[in-house]
């Protein structure tokens, strides 16, 4: 059965970010024994969860362009 994705979880945008080899290996290595599919969704979830921890340990509002 094909879903439809909801507009907002449509990912447009690209971050790029060079890491060594080591690194590399190591987001995998963690991505896959937390259970995540690749290491974007391990990244994100990282992100996500901190930007949630920001605004809840501070009185500021975390604001990002769209």
């Amino acid at each position: 059965m094909i879903t439809k994705k909801d507009p907002d979880d449509v990912k447009s945008c690209l971050i790029r970010v060079r890491v060594t080899e080591k690194e590399h290996a190591q987001f995998i290595k963690c991505a896959h024994e937390k259970g995540y599919k690749t290491v974007s969704d391990f990244i994100r979830t990282l992100i996500k969860d901190d930007i949630k921890k920001s605004v809840k340990t501070s009185s500021r509002k975390v604001h990002c362009a769209k």
